[in-house]
């Protein structure tokens, strides 16, 4: 995450927040999330963020049959990109920033939900991102494994996932992402069941990420079954 966005995150503490509930996705600090917006309601919650801060929460529902109820972790996103197509949808992209606590969910007059958050737990969050060299010295201290052991792992994963979904990948341009930066977009574009991206998205370390990220690739790519594979 730039400066600039470790800026606007940092002192971003909105007491209320609408949300877009959407199962299947999770947005992370740092990342770009596109969404394609149609549902009368949430336009409306489109026109109500961009006459303000331009602020989304996504949050997933539980269980799919509990539609009303809400995921207690989601993430806090400003929209930096904004389209009207000529059927009347709007095409936005949301800006991870950080992730939020919900605390409650008041009753109020908007047709889309609002809540009142907490981010207490996550002010840290804008400083999960840093280049693999400040990750290099970090681990080295610590003892932990090698950054570049790390990287081959998540690889390995990667590659046996896609393959299992039959996606072709351009691996040289992922080389070049930072590992944090990979492990979150990985997670975000991945088409895990919707317990499991929140799962992900509650890990407390990027580094936790990654080896929940790991585990879930191995596992959905080796289910011949297909029992737990997505559903579509």
């Amino acid at each position: 995450m730039s400066a600039h966005w470790k800026a606007i995150a940092r002192r971003t503490n909105p007491k209320t927040i609408p949300v877009f509930p959407l199962n299947g996705t999770v947005l992370l600090p740092g990342c770009d999330l596109p969404l394609n917006i149609f549902e009368p309601r949430y336009l409306n919650m489109i026109d109500d963020a961009l006459k303000g801060k331009r602020l989304i929460g996504m949050v997933q529902s539980p269980e799919i049959k509990k539609a009303k109820s809400l995921c207690d972790i989601g993430g806090l996103g400003r929209i930096t990109q904004f389209s009207e197509t000529e059927d009347g949808r709007y095409l936005v992209v949301l800006h991870g920033l950080k992730r939020f606590r919900v605390v409650s969910e008041p009753t109020m007059k908007t047709p889309y939900r609002q809540i009142i958050p907490s981010f207490d737990e996550f002010q840290l969050d804008p400083d999960f991102h840093m280049d693999e060299n400040s990750a290099q010295s970090v681990i080295d201290r610590n003892g932990h494994e090698n950054p570049a052991n790390e990287r081959s792992a998540l690889t390995l994963a990667m590659k046996g996932f896609a393959k299992s979904l039959g996606v072709q990948v351009d691996w040289k341009a992922l080389s070049d992402i930072p590992l944090p930066n990979l492990v979150d977009q990985a997670t975000m574009i991945s088409p895990f069941r919707p317990e499991d991206k929140q799962s992900l998205l509650e890990a407390s370390t990027t580094d936790d990420r990654r080896r929940l990220l790991i585990g879930l690739m191995h596992l959905y790519a080796n289910d011949k079954n297909g029992n737990n594979a997505p559903k579509q």
